[in-house]
């Protein structure tokens, strides 16, 4: 691996293009990226295979109808009425507004729009040190790490924040000064939108121990960076939470429970993963080229793959850092700083700015016009929920973790939805032991909440429980749910429905 140094200062991590300049390469480059993932949104279902969407813009309904941030559970059945304050209360009125005004197609948009600003800042911070293949390649690695976590859910909406954040902090270290105060307002913004904010406070200390230990005057520096710091966490605490909104993504992190949720569990390495492609592709560059970093961005860069091992989740955060981390060094080690074409004259650059967003009004109309339409999934199933009688549904319901979404945005009170933290590891415990088919944990629970149907995936081990259980029979069987009733209500025709 190549060497690694403290000192490595500004001038030996040089820019392709000064600051203040933007070469038609790099616009081109942000633009058809941006474009990309826009309509990668607006075309592809993948984006809506998360049952959080759904809770999450019933949230927002609900905050919107009453104008106030969440502070009980107006959805469950196990906790209703609980104190909860929603993280992301943001993110789920915009989302909500963008479903009022054009129903799930407006979601699409809002999430690609997002995206696609995330996609577009990375790209000209990687043009000004990157020839165009080399930043191609980058961006390519750096978005293929978010890919397999785009959903339309809060942490989406918060991924242009995320980006400027890192490259405010980035560009304060290779210009050897201290983040401008213009970032504090981004703080704000994405602490009020997603947890992972927590991320960029903690992102603050290592770029200013890096930036103070190469400063001629560090205690000047220091001083600098530390005022920084603290303005930064008193932008944070700007939510409605104060405090408790600060604390609450360390909160979450404690809860065990989140080891059975999908993004949390470690990487799969027996399949093809973007996270390990690009981890190799650094390593390859760093010995073949010989590219130099500071020991302690190393160290960071570490890290983070570290954490992209032990949940997947992070793999976007790699994605996202370890190309704004990495580009300067990497400008140093494939190629001199030059300036690769004159900058637009303005009215070019407008006239190609007023293309790209009449494109973008073009492809959310077209989507507008043939909008969306859910079907059944693993997280949305559908076709189950509309077998179940009106008079049925509004009986209580054991019901698997991952359908409570959309049995909250159906009006439908679940006994658990994706809310870990929420409910608690013990009670999780118990419901999971539940839906194991353990006999006297379903007696408890049923009787304690008066469970009267159930809608589970045909491989939990409950729906076979059931089938042997006196008064139970099924009124839908299909590829992701079966609905099952109990004892003393009537046995209409059972629905048997194959999705391909």
């Amino acid at each position: 691996m190549g060497s690694t140094r403290t000192d490595c200062a500004p001038a030996e991590m040089p820019m392709s293009i000064s600051a203040t300049s933007v070469s038609r390469e790099a616009l081109a480059i942000a633009a058809l990226a941006a474009l990309a993932v826009y309509a990668l949104a607006l075309l592809s279902p993948a984006i809506f295979n998360d049952g959080d969407t759904y809770w999450h813009i019933s949230a927002g309904h609900w905050m919107l109808a009453h104008r106030a941030v969440l502070d009980h559970d107006p959805f469950s059945l196990a906790r209703l009425g609980k104190p909860w304050e929603t993280q992301e209360w943001l993110s789920e009125v915009t989302m909500a507004a963008a479903f009022r005004a054009f129903g799930w197609s407006g979601v699409a948009i809002l999430t690609g729009l997002a995206m696609a600003a995330a996609a577009a800042l990375l790209a000209l911070y990687l043009a000004r040190r990157l020839a165009p293949v080399p930043c191609i390649v980058v961006l390519a690695l750096g978005v293929g790490c978010v890919l397999p976590d785009y959903l339309a859910r809060p942490h989406i909406l918060a991924l242009p924040f995320l980006t400027a954040w890192i490259i405010g902090l980035a560009e304060a270290a290779e210009a050897q000064r201290a983040p401008r105060w213009f970032l504090l307002p981004v703080m704000t913004l994405w602490a009020n939108l997603h947890g992972g904010f927590i991320f960029g406070l903690a992102l603050m200390f290592p770029l200013a121990l890096e930036t103070v230990l190469a400063a001629h005057d560090r205690k000047q520096m220091a001083v600098k960076w530390s005022l920084f710091a603290a303005a930064a966490v008193a932008a944070a605490l700007l939510n409605p939470r104060g405090v408790t909104g600060l604390l609450y993504p360390l909160v979450l992190m404690q809860v065990q429970s989140l080891a059975g949720v999908g993004e949390w569990q470690s990487l799969d390495l027996h399949r093809f993963t973007m996270v390990e492609f690009a981890a190799f592709a650094a390593f390859f560059f760093f010995i073949w080229r010989g590219v130099r970093l500071p020991a302690l961005r190393l160290l960071l860069l570490l890290a983070l793959f570290h954490l992209s091992l032990i949940h997947t989740r992070y793999g976007m955060l790699l994605g996202i850092a370890g190309a704004i981390l990495l580009a300067g060094p990497l400008g140093a080690a494939l190629a001199p700083a030059q300036i690769r074409s004159d900058p637009w004259h303005p009215r070019h650059r407008n006239l190609a700015l007023a293309g790209f967003v009449a494109l973008v009004a073009l492809l959310a109309v077209a989507r507008i016009s043939w909008p969306v339409r859910r079907s059944d999934g693993p997280a949305s199933p559908i076709s189950a929920l509309a077998a179940v009688p009106p008079s049925l549904a509004s009986q209580p319901v054991f019901n698997n973790y991952s359908f409570g979404g959309l049995l909250i945005f159906d009006g439908i009170k679940p006994l658990v939805d994706s809310r870990a933290d929420f409910y608690g590891d013990a009670w999780l415990a118990d419901y999971w032991r539940a839906v194991s088919g353990d006999r006297n944990t379903v007696g408890r629970l049923f009787r304690k909440y008066g469970v009267k149907w159930t809608i589970l995936q045909p491989g939990d081990p409950l729906v076979a429980e059931l089938d042997r259980s006196r008064g139970w029979h099924r009124l839908f069987t299909g590829r992701f749910a079966v609905v099952q009733a109990g004892p003393g209500t009537p046995i209409p025709r059972p629905v048997a429905v194959t999705l391909r």
